[in-house]
């Protein structure tokens, strides 16, 4: 049970990344900032209500990490679909050529 709880949050992160970057290979880009703004709110939330254990600076970087990752599976999914309309433009371009 002890290992459970030790791996829940890490579990928890990879799934909020996981969500942030399938989000954000919509061809809407707002979708993509869904996650984010969840985050701030439940970061702003935790903070006041003293849940959190930070101090105003310890949650600012927090919420600075936090977003830095999340904007990053954005960028990321926005490049893998890029990529992947280039490659199929690629293809029909190539068809068109027979």
């Amino acid at each position: 049970m002890n290992i459970l709880s030790t791996l829940s949050p890490a579990i928890f992160y990879a799934v909020l990344l996981a969500i942030q970057y399938f989000l954000s290979r919509t061809g809407n880009k707002i979708v993509g900032a869904i996650v984010p703004v969840i985050f701030v709110i439940v970061l702003i939330y935790l903070y006041l209500t003293e849940k959190l254990g930070l101090n105003i600076w310890g949650a600012i970087i927090f919420g600075i990490i936090g977003l830095l990752f999340l904007l990053g599976q954005w960028d990321s999914a926005q490049k893998d679909k890029k990529k992947k309309m280039e490659k199929e433009l690629d293809k029909t371009e190539g068809k068109d050529l027979n």
